[in-house]
């Protein structure tokens, strides 16, 4: 199928609306398997990402766009974190102790 797609991340359908917003043609595949390859292959719905469409190709790549995170230490991001966050980061800890007592028990 043959979309457009800018810099900025705007999808449209049509040559004319693609002209309005600067859009290069991107050809999406259409059957399931494809289309998630190519989903999952150019980070599509990623919060923050930077777009590259390459001209001769048609193909676009989307990275995660690198920004600093605000909290410069663990102790500030356990002051400031959401509890549902705080609960996550908890359960990584607890599993990655849990392993590494494991490999301990192994050796």
């Amino acid at each position: 199928m043959k979309l457009y797609a800018n810099d900025s991340g705007e999808w449209v359908g049509t040559q004319a609306e693609a002209k309005k917003i600067g859009a290069e043609q991107v050809d999406v595949p259409v059957d399931k398997p494809s289309l998630l390859a190519w989903l999952n292959g150019n980070k599509v719905g990623a919060k923050e990402t930077q777009t590259k469409i390459n001209l001769s190709t048609g193909s676009v790549t989307r990275q995660p766009a690198m920004k600093q995170h605000p909290w410069q230490s663990i102790r500030e991001m356990a002051e400031q974190a959401s509890l549902r966050d705080l609960g996550v980061a908890l359960a990584v800890v607890m599993n990655r102790l849990e392993e590494a007592a494991e490999r301990e028990e192994i050796s």
